[in-house]
Order: structure tokens, then C-alpha cells, then sequence
């Protein structure tokens, strides 16, 4: 994307967008910022709507896909973009931060005596879950192996619920 299509596309002159950003990449790096903050409002507004540890996860990471299902192009630009490579752009890594956090906090409640190794983990291996079957859902690399009759939204619950009790899983 360049700036000058940009600005063709919105409908302003070529030089309009340098006016508020120093840069292309500046720009760029106002969308991901904008894009993670809507991420999380909407993790956090799905984790307050449940109870349990469990119920919170999976609504925080049912929150996520359907995020990215609905922005797939935000969610490149945030996680797989010249933003990410070959260094994450340090105002990316405190939004990365704040997700782990909301993800952490009803591990941890569950698990509350678990040590920080084997929290770290699991809180990895979840992540790694969500993040994985979101990238290839994305990449429409999971469509053959979606069950013929579930709905995408089944799919991705029932997945994503094997993924919560694994993490949430006794000692």
C-alpha cells in the first residue's frame, strides 16, 4: 500500500495524509495501534460478560476470531506486516502485552498455585492455539478440514474449548 494510493482511494490529495503522519510506516503503525485497541475493548467486554476462568478464556478467545474473521487484513497489519519483522514495533509489544494479561489473569485464578514455568506454558500453548487456528482459518488453510454441517462459529467454539480445558487442566 502507498500512501499516494491511500489518499487517491479516500478521496484527498496525495500530500493530505503527511500532514498528520511523518511517514508511511507511521501511518501504518497508527492503523495496528487502532486495530489493537478494538481488539481489546472487545476481549475485555467478552471476559466481563461470563464468570468462570474457563467461560472468560473462551470468550476472550472466541472474542479474537471473530475479530479477525471480520478485520483479516487489520489482523496482518498488526501481527504479520513490516510492523512485526523483523522486530515488533515497541508500541505493538505493550497491546501484546495488555492481550496476554487479559488471557493470564483467569489462567491464573484458576491456577493460582501453579508455578510460573508451567503457568508460562500453558498460557503459550494457549495462545499458540488461538493464534494458529486464526491464522489459518484466515489463510483458508482449514477449510477442508472443517466438519461438513458445523457452522464456522461451531467450529471455532468447539475447537477453542478443547484448547481452554487443556490449559485449565488439573496439576
Amino acid at each position: 500500500m502507498s500512501v499516494r494510493t491511500l489518499a487517491q482511494t479516500i478521496g484527498v490529495s496525495p500530500g493530505a495524509p503527511y500532514h498528520h503522519f511523518k511517514d508511511r510506516r507511521a501511518l501504518l503503525l497508527a492503523v495496528a495501534l487502532y486495530g489493537f485497541e478494538e481488539l481489546i475493548a472487545s476481549a475485555k467486554v467478552a471476559a466481563e460478560s461470563v464468570q468462570s476462568p474457563a467461560e472468560k478464556i473462551l470468550a476472550i478467545s472466541l472474542s479474537f476470531v471473530a475479530f479477525a474473521a471480520d478485520q483479516s487484513n487489520m489482523m496482518m497489519l498488526m501481527y504479520e506486516s513490516e510492523l512485526t519483522s523483523p522486530n515488533t514495533e515497541p508500541s505493538l509489544v505493550k497491546f501484546q502485552h495488555a492481550g496476554r494479561a487479559l488471557l493470564a489473569a483467569p489462567l491464573r485464578a484458576a491456577h493460582p498455585l501453579l508455578n510460573e514455568t508451567d503457568f508460562a506454558i500453558r498460557l503459550l500453548a494457549l495462545w499458540s492455539t488461538i493464534y494458529g487456528f486464526v491464522t489459518l482459518r484466515n489463510k483458508e488453510l482449514t477449510t477442508e478440514f472443517e466438519p461438513f454441517g458445523l457452522s464456522p462459529s461451531a467450529v471455532a467454539e468447539r475447537t477453542l474449548t478443547i484448547a481452554v480445558q487443556a490449559a485449565l487442566a488439573p496439576q
